[in-house]
Formats: structure tokens, sequence, C-alpha cells
């Protein structure tokens, strides 16, 4: 298992995880953003890349090394789970399959819409929904400003740059203010805004702490 760190939120118990995952104890959910499948063969489509499009099979892998550690009672994916609307034509049947493995009477899977994926693939098992809302904690795609309790959402992808004597590392990051955490992007072709970005800055204005998940560690630093 990876390097985490538990955070003590107005909404209760967070697990941040250095493979860009959360987990809320009291509800037994496991959180997931951006995983963007089916990235790799929309750049080939469109003649973007020339990569094999190996990317899906290699973020469900990562997923079912966090399921097969947290055994969640819920799989939670906070919206752009697949990279576009036509998505569901070049899904291969194997990673349909893998997914819908993942659904069982033990363990739900949630997909929260994002604006990547306003559908998710018909063959894809699970529930279809805005937010969710769980023991204080709101679930959402993009940021919305809770009544109270913590927003937990995706889409901005945050990465941070922290540096030393030895050199910088720039990675994705978990970024924490007292109403809201932004999670990294877990997909494998994701690139990353930086917390310090404007856009970024313009709906988190109030970081407190930056979470940085490098090489299966965490690193929580105060943000610059």
């Amino acid at each position: 298992m990876s390097e985490i760190q538990t955070l003590k939120t107005r909404a209760g118990e967070i697990i941040l995880d250095a493979r860009k995952v959360a987990y809320l104890p009291l509800s037994r959910s496991l959180l997931v953003a951006d995983l963007h499948f089916e990235k790799g063969s929309y750049l080939r489509e469109i003649g973007r890349s020339v990569l094999p499009a190996y990317d899906t099979q290699d973020t469900i892998e990562r997923l079912y090394d966090s399921v097969r550690d947290y055994k969640p009672a819920r799989i939670i994916a906070l919206g752009d789970s697949f990279h576009d609307i036509h998505a569901d034509e070049r899904l291969a049947p194997k990673a349909a399959s893998s997914l819908n493995a993942l659904s069982s009477s033990e363990c739900e899977i949630i997909w929260i819409l994002g604006n990547h994926d306003p559908d998710i693939p018909s063959a894809v098992f699970g529930r279809r929904e805005d937010h969710i809302q769980t023991n204080g904690f709101l679930l959402t795609h993009h940021p919305h400003d809770p009544d109270d309790g913590v927003n937990i959402c995706g889409h901005y992808h945050p990465k941070a740059k922290i540096s030393s004597r030895e050199g910088s590392v720039t990675a994705p990051c978990f970024a924490i203010s007292e109403d809201r955490i932004v999670m990294p992007s877990f997909g494998t072709f994701t690139g990353g805004l930086y917390v310090t970005d404007p856009d970024f800055t313009k709906v988190m204005p109030n970081i407190q702490a930056i979470s940085l998940a490098y090489e299966n560690r965490i690193f929580a630093v105060k943000p610059t």
C-alpha cells in the first residue's frame, strides 16, 4: 500500500492516498477523479498521437490496485471518467468487462457526470449522478460552494512544484482549503494545472495546504 495522509476536516475524516485516490472511512467510499478513459484512442483518432492507446487499461489496473487495498462499499468517480461522448465506440469489450467486474453486491459504482462525459457508455454498469452528498461531504465534478461541510471535486487536475537543494519536483496534488478539496486527476494520459495558475486560484483563493502525490509517497506542503 502506498503512503497516505489522514485529514480531519469539518465534515469528517478523509484519507488522501499517494496513488491519487481518496477514501472516506465513514461511508467506505473510494474517490477518484478525471479518469479520462479512451483519451489515448481519441488523440490517435484526431492525429495528435502515434503512441499506442494503452491508457484505459493502465488506468483500470491502477484503480483495481486501490480497490484491493480499501475494499470499498462504493467507488465514486468524480466526473470526466470518459474523455469524450464517443468513447463508447472505442472502448474495448475487455475494458468494459473489467470496469463492470468492480460492481458487485458488495461494491456499488457511481459515476458523477462531467463536462467531458455528460453521459456514460451504456455498456458500463453503475449509477449516473450529478452529485452525491455523503456525511457532510458534497461530491461534484466542478467546484461548488457547500452550505456547510466540505466539497470534494475534480476537473482542474491540480499539480504543484516543490524545490529543494537537490532540485525540484512537479507532481499531481490534492489542493486543500477549509471547505474544499480538489482531487488530482487519476487518468494515465492527463495533464495538470498548477495551483498557482490564476485559473486555479480564482476557484480556490483560500488554499491552505497541498498534498503532493509522487512515487507512492505523499508530501504535505504549504502553498507559496
